[in-house]
């Protein structure tokens, strides 16, 4: 079989992923009751640090999901592109709110517009790997695992930005 669609191959790669979400939640979730008041108060660090969470939690499902027995490719491939459309979803909704409440931050300032470019991208690349996986081709595994990759050194730059901005 293509290592792109053997889930028993990549078997390594997901207990490493799923073991580095779990620690990096555990730490995260140590560091943000650390400053519980200022984040819930704040409209919109609440928000970081519930989707860096949801992303971390993310991560261990499809690690999970990945590393079932017996399961296959296509029923993987559904189970990421569930949670690819939920993270859709819910960052389009988020952002429309932040919008609404004037809230939103500058398009002007390149940290913002960096965020912006680098969540489309991952975004795109998590559907795309989802479809990939249902129909066994345009890359599979190797497409979630990059989708992984970039998922956890998302969910750290917005960790460290929001522990740094709360500290200040």
């Amino acid at each position: 079989m293509d290592p792109a669609y053997d889930p028993q191959r990549w078997e390594s790669f997901y207990v490493m992923t799923g073991g580095a979400a779990a620690a990096l939640t555990g730490l995260l979730f140590v560091a943000m009751s650390l400053h519980s008041k200022a984040i819930t108060s704040h409209p919109v660090y609440g928000g970081r640090a519930v989707g860096t969470l949801v992303g971390l939690m993310a991560q261990l499902f499809l690690a999970g999901a990945v590393l079932v027995p017996g399961q296959t490719v296509t029923a993987i491939g559904v189970e990421v592109e569930v949670v690819a459309l939920y993270f859709l979803v819910t960052t389009w909704r988020a952002i429309l709110n932040m919008r609404k409440r004037g809230i939103a931050p500058a398009p002007g300032r390149l940290r913002s517009r960096i965020e912006l470019i680098g969540a489309s991208i991952w975004m795109v690349l998590f559907v795309v790997s989802g479809v990939s996986l249902i129909a066994q081709t345009g890359g599979g595994f190797y497409l979630l695992a990059v989708v992984m990759l970039f998922m956890f050194g998302w969910n750290v730059y917005v960790a460290w930005v929001l522990i740094t901005e709360i500290a200040d």
